[in-house]
């Protein structure tokens, strides 16, 4: 009797030893989820600002960190709208920039 309890024991240690030796032998930290920042969706002209011309004629500015903006008739650059997903913005803000690249930005050509 003793011995069947000795093998039954040692059965479940081993295969409780397996199940524990079977997980990743590496351990992966996530990390959090970075907040979008929050960037202008209009920008002004102005000093230190650098201004490209796009291989269609159309004016550009690309902002430090990479988000590109297109000049409209008024002379402001707006955002891309690719970028839109990628930046924190209030209310007016958007409907300022919806209104003016809708009447600017799609249909802007030279």
């Amino acid at each position: 009797m003793k011995k069947i309890r000795i093998m039954q024991a040692a059965i479940l240690l081993a295969f409780v030893a397996v199940l524990a030796g079977c997980g990743p032998s590496r351990e992966y930290s996530y990390y959090p989820r970075r907040n979008s920042a929050s960037f202008s969706l209009i920008v002004n002209p102005g000093p230190g600002i650098y201004v490209n011309r796009y291989s269609d004629g159309r004016y550009y500015y690309r902002s430090p960190e990479g988000y590109m903006y297109w000049r409209g008739y008024d002379n402001r650059y707006y955002l891309d709208r690719s970028y839109l997903g990628r930046v924190q913005y209030d209310r007016d803000q958007y409907r300022e920039w919806n209104r003016s690249y809708s009447r600017h930005g799609k249909r802007y050509r030279y």
